[in-house]
């Protein structure tokens, strides 16, 4: 015989002294022909057998939950949880890097225009001077790029910096040479001994904006220009 738990021999025990009551109910039940007194031992009997039978009926419901065995059929018998879950499907958005007419500029201690000699200019570019005339090309920065969204082309908001942009020379002059971009608004101007900029593309040929570009720029303070940092 296999061993039994507590809750299975609490049962037993149980189901035996409800056995005993209603033996004993029916062992006193009284065989009197009086109708009174039959009826009122009927009912007391009837009474006591309802009464143990919810006994054993809340004993079995409010232990139920209790019990991880089946210890009315005296088998094991496993809990089912059940957990609802629900899906959700994984929205995957996908970007891409772009380039775009933004450039970081190289300062001047990797390119800079030194010298104006006979139409053409000298450049010291990673401190080698190089001379350069209308038509040729020359690095002047990287390319920043733009990450944005397939399919909608919306900008991400971040950006690095991409491989290096060379343009071809414009126009040289005594004070100022002009390098082409990929920017229909902007060219890039060196002047001389001067980090690299940003000029609009309407006034590079005009001698009067440079007049009064340079009358509007503050001189420098010597030893309190922090140059910003160039390198391929």
């Amino acid at each position: 015989m296999k061993n039994l738990s507590k809750e299975q021999i609490a049962v037993i025990a149980a189901s035996f002294i409800a056995m005993l009551v209603l033996a004993f109910q029916v062992m006193t039940i009284d065989s009197s022909t009086n109708d009174e007194d039959i009826k009122s031992k009927y009912k007391s009997s009837m009474d006591s057998i309802l009464l143990a039978e919810s006994l054993i009926l809340d004993f079995s419901k409010e232990n139920k939950l209790a019990f991880t065995l089946d210890i009315f059929n005296f088998k094991v018998k496993a809990r089912k949880i059940v957990t609802a879950t629900t899906k959700k499907d994984a929205v995957v958005i996908k970007t891409k890097w772009i380039n775009t007419n933004d450039l970081e500029l190289f300062a001047k201690n990797v390119v800079v225009y030194s010298f104006y000699f006979n139409g053409k200019a000298r450049f010291t570019i990673n401190g080698k001077t190089h001379e350069i005339k209308v038509g040729d090309v020359i690095a002047v920065g990287n390319i920043i790029q733009q990450e944005i969204v397939v399919g909608t082309n919306e900008p991400t908001g971040n950006t690095k910096i991409g491989g290096e942009y060379s343009g071809k020379i414009l126009f040289i002059g005594e004070r100022s040479v002009y390098v082409d971009t990929n920017d229909k608004d902007r060219v890039v101007q060196f002047r001389q001994n001067s980090d690299a900029k940003y000029f609009a593309r309407n006034l590079m040929q005009d001698p009067n904006a440079e007049e009064k570009e340079a009358q509007s720029t503050p001189t420098e303070t010597p030893g309190r220009r922090n140059p910003r940092p160039g390198g391929r």
